[in-house]
């Protein structure tokens, strides 16, 4: 009798068993900026955010099923899952036809070669189902089964960063735009690397036909529109009202959308006028980790080892100028992955500028959202949030992005307006929105130098400064102070400075070169290589 009860637990023990693919082991994870999931004995790929984590260990996948708040029917050959918002999801993989799950799961399923393959999604919090709705369906739309699934991976990112650290960027730009898409998802991505190549190469029709593409599902809303007109002020009181303002605290938050190099020019424009109120530091988010102390040595200035964005002309520029002022450089993106992104950057601003000096005022120039004073609806917390309750230090805060696509309703190039005229939330997160038109690079002091392009093609012109080029190959490894896209057969008039030897280098679309001049103080044109 007692063998008999063994038997019987044993057999419903293994009956509720969790059950595992025997394809589970031969999947692979590759991740760039998306995690690809690759099965090649199933013959499968599909693709996932890159903040999902994938369990890879027979044993706690075990215990994930077994724990599991609902029954899983079939197989599981994937198991994933995320903290922001919170979710998880299971792929199973049978020869069941149809199987029936609880309606509060999100389930995409399909059948292909006989097999049944299923993407179950479980919400971990009120507030996550919406996004485990789209992320999932993305994830399922992604699924490719059979002979032509994708074996290897190569993305646009691939190209990226094999041009990372070059200066040609009308090459890069062309072998990004020739690169293939197999979805909605990578052509975002593909676009956002065009809008970033392009932007890098001054003005262009590049990249204006991306900002246009980008830009054309922007439909505005009357009454912001209305609040901008009537409360708006614009070019010199905006630059006052930021100055004003700037005086009465200790830190400056100022953000940029990366499309949009423009908006460096407002931190180049006010760097004069900050200094002498007491700013002495200027925090930059592009910057790679150790490239402020590099920066802050006497005679440096920016390569493309500073930073990917600072690559492009009017960061350098500005980094240039505020070099040229003697601010301080702070680098400060969150490099501990164990740590909250958002944490991480508030607290090495604090800990490389209060902590060193509490009598130095700080200018931050960051990416989009950190400069938020009040966390999200989901309770996240932002850069400038924590930075003002961890620190007791009160930003101001000034957002070229939130409101920029209404910058065209204004013909000024800079207009300023109180985020106290608005009743959402979200715009009242901020202190202030500036709306950016300004178009002319930070050269205006520069002379002009007459260059006709003779190729029978486009090229890419970059300028470089005689005193940051130290022999005949150093340009390689330089960012151009000037760069753009010349027509064939083209003059035009290129900004140089007549104190110092200017290096002019011109490349095709494929990075190759194809002029060197060397433009001298004496006579303005030396020699052709």
């Amino acid at each position: 009798m007692k063998n008999l009860t063994f038997l019987t637990i044993l057999l419903i023990s293994l009956g509720c068993s969790p059950k595992i693919s025997e394809h589970f082991e031969q999947n692979r994870y590759v991740r760039n900026y998306s995690i690809h999931i690759i099965n090649d004995s199933l013959q499968l790929y599909f693709k996932s955010p890159a903040d999902i984590t994938y369990t890879t260990n027979k044993k706690e996948l075990k215990k994930i099923i077994h724990n599991a708040k609902f029954k899983l029917l079939d197989s599981v050959l994937v198991y994933g899952r995320t903290n922001e918002p919170p979710y998880e999801y299971f792929v199973t993989v049978s020869k069941n036809k149809t199987q029936n799950y609880p309606k509060e799961l999100v389930v995409y399923d399909t059948i292909i070669n006989n097999q049944s393959i299923r993407f179950i999604g479980n919400s971990l919090g009120e507030i996550s189902k919406s996004t485990l709705e789209i992320d999932l369906n993305n994830i399922f739309n992604s699924l490719e089964l059979g002979s032509t699934y994708r074996k290897q991976i190569s993305t646009v990112f691939d190209i990226v960063k094999k041009h990372q650290l070059s200066n040609k960027f009308y090459g890069a730009l062309n072998e990004i735009s020739e690169f293939p898409t197999y979805d909605k998802h990578e052509e975002w991505s593909k676009l956002q690397m065009q809008l970033t190549f392009s932007s890098f190469l001054g003005k262009n029709e590049f990249y204006e036909s991306y900002l246009n593409k980008l830009e054309s599902r922007f439909e505005p809303n009357d009454t912001i529109s209305k609040i901008i007109r009537e409360n708006t002020v614009f070019n010199s009181q905006a630059i006052d009202t930021i100055i004003k303002e700037a005086e009465k605290h200790k830190i400056l938050m100022i953000n940029e959308n990366h499309f949009y190099p423009n908006q460096r020019l407002l931190v180049f424009d006010l760097l004069q006028s900050l200094k002498e109120v007491g700013y002495k530091y200027l925090a930059l988010e592009a910057l790679y980790a150790k490239q402020d102390s590099i920066l802050n040595l006497a005679n440096s200035y920016p390569t493309l080892e500073t930073g990917f964005y600072t690559s492009e002309q009017n960061y350098s520029n500005l980094i240039r100028k505020a070099k040229e002022l003697g601010y301080v450089f702070i680098a400060y993106e969150n490099t501990d992955r164990n740590k909250n992104r958002e944490l991480g950057q508030a607290e090495n601003i604090y800990s490389k500028t209060f902590k060193v000096n509490p009598n130095h005022k700080v200018v931050v120039l960051a990416g989009v959202d950190h400069i938020l004073e009040k966390p999200t609806s989901r309770g996240k917390e932002w850069m400038a949030t924590i930075f003002k309750n961890k620190y007791n230090i009160d930003p101001l805060t000034i957002s070229q992005t939130h409101l920029n696509s209404y910058r065209n309703q204004i013909k000024s190039d800079y207009g300023i307006i109180n985020s106290n005229k608005f009743n959402e939330e979200r715009l009242n997160s901020l202190d202030y929105f500036v709306f950016n038109n300004k178009q002319n690079s930070s050269l205006k002091e520069l002379s002009t130098f007459s260059f006709k392009n003779k190729a029978k093609y486009d090229v890419q012109v970059s300028l470089f400064y005689g005193n940051e080029i130290k022999n005949d190959y150093d340009y390689i490894k330089k960012v151009p102070y000037f760069t753009t896209i010349l027509k064939s057969d083209e003059a035009y008039k290129l900004p140089i400075d007549r104190k110092q030897k200017t290096y002019l280098y011109t490349f095709d679309k494929y990075g190759k070169r194809i002029d060197k001049l060397i433009i001298t103080p004496e006579n303005t044109l030396s020699s052709k290589y």
